[in-house]
């Protein structure tokens, strides 16, 4: 029963025991050591027991003489847990000391902002001193927010009679898993019960839940009121609670997710069969015009200058830093979305080389890295994504990375011009990642291909919803389609004599795979929108948030949105009025913020099949369309076939040996350059000199050992299409050597760091600390546009563009190399 309670609470610090029971403390202390610390998780330390015979009996001691001898004991304790006692005052916001934090794994980069930035605005709300060493810990005090509500008297009644705090301690992969809490109150059993600890546990749990992958905090804190102020603490204890009533004290709790579809009803009205989600009802047509004018919204907004490209945020120049929390570093993500047997694993396998992570574990996305000695990771097995010709070859995701050509004229080297500039002062353009036939430069992103998807996913059906969740870790998506026009929705081949059929032309797989999208987080807000209402536009907000984007991103949609409702139905400030909302409203909104949060490019494939050349040109013909911006045309296949043919030559040693009847992976890497240029990052090229524009020294180690560089299989398969292999490989001895030996001149403009739009020079310049390329404060920093430009003072705060992507960075504590 002990063992049950203490793996299934959060709140337990310890075990105590008195009389008989301090021997079961010892014996568990005994069963914890000689299981090596798994009974009991979390128990750090024992203390050994001590005996003292009161004349009291089997009482709790009151006499002064008594507790005298308790006292030194439990202070012993409390020193050896070092966690101070939580405070009496009403103060808003404590931090916690840190314990242990040289075992705690310390988060990435882009862990570490999400953070810091999560507690800068509870800053804004708590007082709180900003010293932000990980592990984050603190604590927020639990309290009602007094509104001069006359009924303040009731309302302290609903509270416990002590204060209570929430602890919270951020894991290194926060927010993509949960937080650990813990409630911190000097309250005995009678102030607060087991069952009331467990009641609000549960509430604040499914609080974290509903952010799905976002900061979390203040949603629990807001939880926490509702629980109070719902009388949650009065009921918890006075009647049972069991797992299907615990914490439901709102009407948000005790909603679930609808999980069927509307069906048209009477004069073509929309019916949910689920029942009411607070939404007004409207009709299937009004649905359907209000999802198209989402996607027009968002084409209109991904059709705007990119501020990255010009320097500019929200059409001003920003030197300050109101833009500092927008940008940062980007690990971008591609998603490989589309029905089963369209080709997805095959194409995934033909873009990373066979090298996967399933289900996302290690690293960075997984994946074809090299380890420390400079050899493949993979060099040993031809590993990949299961194919199969029937659905859900794909279970869990494949994970890997993936090289990808730079967006066109994103590059210096790319300006009219530039080579000149280059040959003429002798000097070698490098890459880190190498460059493909055409002289592109290659980046290395994170590939996801997710599980098979299927009509009616958002309801439940195929791998659906695993499908969907996976889908937030993408930053734009490329649907791989059937172009054969040879199978039906769910990936099942079709007769012959169907194969013309309208029914299964390809372009239907883009108007239901973008519907299950849409259905997916239509129903997930519809179910919660009698507490969206009561809350108002804030926790509307939030909701989107929790798609894995950053407020200012959801704020520039529901704008953009705004605005365009204002401009074509004349209603003014919607947000303010969401109780009039219906259910073509939150279509209309939901439909936006997909088009702008998952853009897609089409991987049209099988394009070498008889049936698919008209069918391509037909979806080409109509593009944009049902959230597609491109579409390519390829064979998977056979490119696939090319990139194993030379993996497999590494292998066997044998660089004579050929292959007919297979493809360039031209048609993969186009694909994926199309979908990056969609929602293109901001390229930012680091260098150590604006005339030779060599390299951070202290980049070298990124340069030759970071996970994402191509392995040897890759590389082989990089130089026989035509490309160059990245600037530190040694093709002579098969492995990256940090030192150049055939030249001794630096590969110019070898780096490359993607940046989020609105980045600042800031960004870039944590982003080099965090790598190891720079250390100490930031002094000034140079500029330039293109190769030959004349460099320019930019201030810490100004935006990273076009105008400034050549950087260099001064600080005021050299590194070894800099002292030379």
């Amino acid at each position: 029963m002990l063992l049950h309670l203490w793996n299934h609470n959060d709140d337990f610090l310890g075990i105590v025991g008195f009389s008989q029971g301090s021997r079961l403390a010892h014996i568990l202390s005994i069963l914890h050591h000689i299981t090596h610390g798994k009974a009991f998780h979390g128990l750090e330390f024992v203390i050994h027991p001590t005996s003292y015979i009161h004349p009291g009996g089997h009482y709790v001691p009151v006499k002064a003489v008594d507790v005298a001898q308790y006292l030194p004991f439990l202070r012993h304790v409390d020193e050896q847990q070092r966690i101070p006692p939580p405070s009496t005052a009403r103060t808003n916001l404590t931090t916690l000391d840190e314990t242990h934090t040289h075992l705690i794994q310390q988060p990435d980069e882009e862990h570490a902002q999400i953070q810091i930035e999560e507690v800068v605005a509870l800053s804004l709300i708590f007082p709180i001193n900003r010293i932000y060493q990980h592990p984050l810990q603190y604590s927020i005090l639990l309290q009602p927010q007094h509104d001069g509500n006359p009924d303040e008297e009731e309302e302290e009644r609903l509270w416990p009679p002590k204060p209570i705090s929430l602890g919270i301690q951020y894991p290194p992969n926060y927010p993509d898993v949960s937080p650990t809490i813990r409630l911190i109150h000097d309250m005995n059993y009678h102030e607060f019960s087991m069952q009331q600890s467990e009641a609000l546990m549960t509430v604040l749990r499914r609080a974290m839940e509903e952010e799905g992958g976002m900061p979390c905090v203040m949603g629990m804190v807001y939880a926490a009121r509702e629980f109070f102020e719902g009388g949650g603490w009065i009921v918890a204890n006075t009647t049972t609670t069991t797992t299907t009533t615990m914490g439901c004290w709102s009407e948000r709790e005790c909603l679930a997710v609808p999980v069927d579809d509307r069906v048209e009803g009477v004069e073509g009205m929309a019916v949910n069969t689920t029942g009411s989600t607070g939404l007004r009802p409207c009709s299937v047509k009004r649905i359907a015009e209000c999802n198209e004018q989402g996607l027009e919204i968002a084409y209109g907004m991904l059709g705007r200058t990119h501020s990255d490209d010009v320097g500019l945020v929200n059409g001003e120049k920003t030197t300050n830093e109101t833009s500092v929390g927008k940008g940062g570093s980007w690990k971008y993500t591609i998603g490989l979305v589309g029905k089963p047997s369209a080709g997805k694993s095959t194409f995934f396998n033909a873009a990373t080389a066979f090298a996967r992570q399933r289900g996302g574990g290690g690293g960075a996305g997984g994946g074809a890295g090299v380890n420390r000695d400079g050899n493949s990771d993979s060099d040993t097995i031809l590993d990949g994504a299961a194919m199969a010709p029937h659905p859900f070859t794909t279970i869990d995701p494949n994970v890997g990375f993936c090289l990808v050509p730079a967006p066109a004229g994103s590059c210096p080297e790319d300006d009219e011009g530039s080579m000149d500039v280059l040959v003429n002062n002798r000097l070698v353009l490098g890459s880190t990642h190498g460059r493909d036939s055409k002289g592109r430069r290659m980046i290395s992103l994170c590939l996801k291909d997710v599980a098979g998807l299927v009509p009616g996913a958002y309801q439940g059906r195929g791998k659906g919803n695993k499908f969907l969740d996976d889908l937030t870790d993408a930053d734009v998506l490329v649907h791989v389609v059937d172009a054969s026009g040879l199978s039906d929705a769910e990936g099942n081949k079709v007769a012959s004599d169907e194969r013309t059929s309208e029914t299964n032309h390809p372009i239907n797989d883009l108007a239901w795979v973008r519907n299950e999208l849409v259905e997916w987080v239509f129903f997930n807000i519809a179910s919660k929108w009698d507490n969206v209402v009561r809350r108002g536009r804030d926790k509307l907000v939030g909701m989107f948030s929790g798609y894995k984007q950053s407020q200012s991103f959801v704020l520039d949609v529901f704008a953009a949105v705004e605005n365009y409702i204002k401009e074509k139905e004349g209603r003014d400030r919607i947000f303010d009025n969401l109780k009039l909302w219906d259910e073509g409203d939150l279509h209309r909104l939901v439909s936006a913020f997909l088009g702008m949060r998952f853009p897609m490019a089409l991987a049209l494939n099988k394009c070498d099949l008889p049936t698919s050349k008209q069918y391509i040109n037909d979806i080409q013909a109509q593009l944009p369309i049902h959230g597609a911006h491109v579409g390519i045309g390829l064979s998977a296949h056979e490119e696939m076939k090319f990139m194993r043919h030379y993996i497999g030559i590494t292998k066997k040693e044998c660089t004579n040996r050929t292959i007919d009847n297979c493809s360039i992976p031209n048609g993969v890497w186009d694909c994926l350059q199309a979908a990056m240029s969609i929602r293109a990052p901001v390229l930012v090229f680091p260098v150590n000199d604006m005339l030779t524009y060599e390299p951070l020294p202290g980049m070298t180690n990124y340069s030759t050992r970071d996970a994402s560089l191509p392995n040897r299989g890759m590389i082989s398969c990089l130089t026989h299409a035509g490309g160059c292999a990245p600037s530190h490989w040694d093709a002579d001895k098969q492995i990256y050597a940090p030192s150049i030996t055939k030249t001794e001149t630096k590969p110019a403009l070898r780096d490359v760091l993607l940046l989020k739009p609105g980045s600042t020079v800031n960004d870039v310049f944590e982003g080099l600390k965090w790598i190891g390329a720079l250390q100490g404060e930031f002094v000034r920093a140079e500029g330039a546009s293109s190769i030959g430009d004349k460099p320019k003072l930019v201030s810490k705060w100004d935006v990273v563009g076009k105008q400034n992507r050549i950087l260099r960075i001064m600080t005021t504590k050299r590194r070894t190399w800099q002292n030379k």
